[in-house]
């Protein structure tokens, strides 16, 4: 009697202590936001706040930091840096000092001080370049980055769908879904054209080839042609012949072409200003003034998406006793975390037992009462 009640109850025990616990459900990222487009590349594209102006930039890609140089690398895993691409007209001077304001799913996450690191640039020609480099440390997690097409497979043609993410009101990126009219010399020629506040964003597109979303331009200029406004990008192969210095024709702008931040607009309400002198007013600011970080959502999670391994609270790690003691203070811990369970587990236990102890009957009565059942169901 009494083993068969010690029994019931080892079994109980090994049955609570062998509970699987499901691990915390991770998020999954969004997959499109507008219009098919994936919330990763809203995510890519930042403010970039200088002294007097706004400007927009993109992350195209990973870097690892090994010594003095980066590396660039496409495992998120082992990258140290985030490489973001812009105008060589927003990010001014190479050492000059500016502030990237970071957006992951509208909420922002990061508002950092950079510098601008290289410089490409030539007057009333297609190279107005400039890029800047991150750590992911002050970041404050994963960012996500849209690399430019591979060199000579960017297959962008005239009527192709485009989208340029930028801060066109000096606030928050937003998008525009446009069409791609012309591509010459080196440059993409899109409507609907970008506005200030513009200058240095990217402009994306799906690659069926790769299955990925890709920058297959950069930018930079409108142009007014046939009694309308068109964008005006350089092409991810310009931008990677500019960057390799392997351009060899410096293709000049069409005639008419200006930056997006300098285009007129007639008939302006007194009093009225560009997007991008707007500083003052946003930020309250003079807008000379160096800019300053913001004040972050000190409620977003630590993690953002593209999850990296760093990104995400370690699990502590499950220290077992397998002692005599070491495994009852188990079994009663599990007891104490599923005691619903245990609970209703215990009083099926119970209501089988406490018939051996309060009558003559034996410990298999319950199997000797099914076999009668069964017995009277097959007469």
């Amino acid at each position: 009697m009494t083993k068969s009640i010690l029994s019931v109850f080892l079994l109980l025990a090994l049955s609570v202590g062998c509970v699987k616990v499901d691990d915390q459900e991770e998020p999954s990222e969004v997959i499109s936001t507008f219009d098919g487009l994936a919330q990763s590349v809203f995510d890519s594209s930042v403010r970039v706040r200088s002294r007097g102006s706004i400007g927009s930039a993109s992350a195209v890609g990973y870097l690892r930091l090994e010594g003095s140089d980066y590396i660039p690398t496409a495992d998120i895993w082992r990258a140290t840096h985030v490489e973001f691409g812009t105008n060589a007209h927003v990010a001014g001077k190479v050492n000059e000092g500016h502030v990237l304001d970071v957006w992951n799913r509208g909420d922002l996450v990061a508002s950092v001080k950079v510098k601008t690191c290289e410089r490409w640039f030539k007057s009333e020609v297609a190279k107005d370049l400039a890029n800047f480099v991150v750590s992911l440390e002050e970041l404050g997690g994963a960012q996500p980055v849209v690399p430019l097409a591979p060199y000579g497979e960017s297959s962008v043609s005239v009527g192709d769908m485009v989208f340029s993410v930028g801060c066109s009101d000096g606030r928050h990126p937003r998008a525009r879904c446009g069409n791609v009219c012309k591509v010459s010399d080196g440059l993409i020629y899109y409507e609907p054209q970008s506005i200030p506040g513009d200058s240095g964003s990217g402009l994306f597109a799906w690659s069926d080839i790769r299955g990925q979303w890709e920058t297959v331009g950069r930018t930079a200029w409108a142009v007014q042609e046939g009694g309308r406004w068109l964008g005006l990008a350089m092409t991810s192969d310009r931008i990677h012949d500019i960057k390799a210095g392997r351009v060899s024709t410096d293709y000049a702008l069409p005639a008419g072409a200006v930056e997006i931040g300098q285009i007129e607009i007639a008939q302006l309400p007194v009093g009225a200003v560009r997007l991008d002198r707007l500083q003052s007013v946003a930020f309250q600011q003079e807008p000379e003034a160096s800019p300053e970080p913001l004040e972050v959502n000190s409620r977003v999670h630590r993690w953002r998406f593209p999850i990296r391994e760093g990104d995400i609270e370690p699990k502590r790690p499950r220290i077992r006793d397998f002692s005599l003691f070491g495994n009852l203070f188990e079994f009663l811990k599990n007891c104490f975390k599923y005691a619903k369970i245990a609970a209703i587990v215990g009083l099926l236990i119970f209501l089988y037992v406490a018939p051996t102890m309060m009558t003559p009957l034996s410990w298999d009565w319950g199997l000797k009462a099914i076999g009668l059942l069964i017995a009277k169901v097959l007469k």
